[in-house]
């Protein structure tokens, strides 16, 4: 067994792949080699001088965001969310470009599952094209975003 001393370790990847389980240690060494390793072999794993180590451990997360529904949609969607606290809430939405059209608020959202509506109208209350548009939901210090689709 061969005993890496001097390493970062990049990613620890527990997968499935073709039906079978794979458990793979991946290390980058400080001469950028990469080293694989089946984590059924190994015995022992003794590191020194590391300088770091990305953790893969999820951040419990106040903000979960679900898909709208419907999408794709034609005269109106619901943006679903959910917030582990009592808090302001902002649904962004942006056109394939990037520019921003709408803003939806919820002031003092409820603890839970909330829903917001987007009636396919920009800022100036005027009907956007089809195509495929964005949404951005801030809460608090987090932001996710998803997809959606608008078709005649």
């Amino acid at each position: 067994m061969k005993f890496l001393t001097t390493a970062l370790i990049l990613l620890i990847a527990f997968g499935i792949s073709a039906g079978a389980q794979t458990d793979t240690l991946v290390i980058k060494l400080k001469n950028n080699q990469i080293e694989k390793n089946a984590v059924s072999k190994i015995k022992q794993i003794k590191f020194e001088n590391v300088t770091s180590v990305n953790d893969l451990t999820p951040i419990p997360s106040g903000l979960t965001l679900n898909e709208n529904y419907p999408n794709p949609f034609q005269e109106q969607t619901n943006i679903e969310f959910e917030i582990a606290s009592v808090g302001d809430v902002e649904v962004i939405i942006y056109d394939n470009l990037g520019n921003q059209i709408q803003k939806l608020e919820c002031t003092n959202c409820r603890i839970g599952k909330n829903s917001l509506q987007w009636n396919c109208t920009d800022k100036n209350n005027h009907r956007v094209e089809n195509g495929v548009y964005y949404y951005e939901v801030r809460f608090n210090n987090e932001m996710q975003s998803k997809k959606m689709i608008l078709i005649k």
